[in-house]
């Protein structure tokens, strides 16, 4: 018997299932502001367009090194997101933070 290769079948990504990572970050920077220690923005793509986003933020310095801060998630939002990518509804609610 000959061993015939076979392509493995191709993902086709709808609209629906695209990753839309750097879209929602500019949102939730542009309504929740950007923290002044801000370290990075995490986003997480879930089922059915729905998204886990946490803002992680690094703490002050402690101790007498410049190197020895800690990071922390500052604020973490669970979010619907449309097929375009704009978010739809958010829990907790987004506002603006005061820092």
């Amino acid at each position: 018997m000959s061993k015939v290769d076979q392509e493995a079948p191709q993902k086709v990504e709808t609209a629906a299932q695209s990753d839309h990572t750097v879209t929602i970050k500019t949102q939730i920077l542009e309504i929740t502001g950007r923290p002044p220690r801000l370290h990075h923005v995490e986003v997480c793509q879930h089922h059915n367009g729905n998204y886990r986003v946490n803002v992680w933020e690094n703490l002050a310095p402690t101790g007498d090194s410049e190197y020895s801060t800690t990071v922390h998630i500052g604020a973490s939002y669970y979010l619907k997101v449309s097929d375009s990518g704009e978010i739809l509804s958010s829990n907790p609610p987004l506002a603006q933070r005061r820092f």
